[in-house]
């Protein structure tokens, strides 16, 4: 599976997308699915989900298509998720390049991944989940301050909005 982000000089016209765990207190876990443009630095979608399956996935997508439009590639890793048939089928239909991290390399996901750790850093170790819709609220406070208010640098200090 190809990683064709890897040449691309612009990020123009690409989202990525990956999934993150958050334990509740009596230590189920629930999943954090997340649609994210790395040019624009913000949040596209995101989804909560109990479990972590290839519906799942590809609903947060299909959620992130319809509010944002079609880009010209959606990045994952490898994750069974990603690599189904529901998921692929999914992006072909919708004449989506899918790009692929290689196996092990969290780093060719970066920014989906530095996001991840930035919510989990500033937002849900500070905090004890007992049920699902507390953490929605939560990550959707969070994503709300992040994508409208949060001051990025690497974007020359402007806010992502």
């Amino acid at each position: 599976k190809p990683n064709l982000m890897k040449n691309l000089d612009e990020l123009s016209g690409v989202l990525t997308t990956d999934i993150t765990y958050i334990q509740l207190m009596n230590r189920d876990w629930v999943y954090l699915a997340t649609v994210y443009d790395p040019e624009k630095r913000r949040v596209v979608s995101y989804g909560l989900s109990s479990e972590m399956t290839k519906e799942f996935a590809t609903s947060v997508v299909v959620k992130a298509l319809r509010a944002n439009g079609k880009p010209k590639m959606i990045h994952s890793d490898m994750g069974s998720q990603y690599t189904s048939s529901l998921f692929e089928g999914t992006l072909q239909n919708a004449g989506i390049d899918h790009s692929y991290s290689r196996k092990g390399h969290p780093y060719d996901n970066a920014r989906i991944e530095s996001f991840h750790s930035l919510i989990k850093r500033e937002l849900i170790y500070h905090e004890e989940y007992r049920t699902i819709d507390d953490v929605r609220a939560s990550v959707e406070w969070y994503v709300n301050w992040y994508n409208n208010e949060r001051i990025n640098s690497r974007i020359e200090w402007l806010q992502a909005s």
